[in-house]
């Protein structure tokens, strides 16, 4: 990946919006997804949508490489009721 020609050094702090359903237990299915990827990082819940049927969920994980980024990225979009991942 590459920001205004300049390449990403390795390792840095990647941080995760995700944008999902407010459902029971949400963080915790985040959470167990990140640590099958051996990703120890915590979950914090952000601002609700202004009908209360999303909330966001932070994350900021060290990531070794953009393949890390991009895995990470696909689990989180794969778990039921997530919307989006930023």
């Amino acid at each position: 990946m590459v920001f205004e020609n300049e390449q990403l050094r390795f390792p840095l702090d990647c941080h995760f919006k995700v944008i999902a359903e407010d459902i029971q237990n949400m963080a915790f299915v985040i959470e167990t997804v990140l640590m099958e990827l051996k990703v120890h990082s915590p979950v914090v819940k952000g601002n609700k949508s202004a009908n209360g049927k999303y909330v966001t969920y932070n994350v900021t994980v060290m990531v070794q490489s953009q393949e890390k980024i991009n895995t990470i990225d696909a689990a989180l979009r794969n778990i039921c009721g997530v919307k989006m991942v930023l």
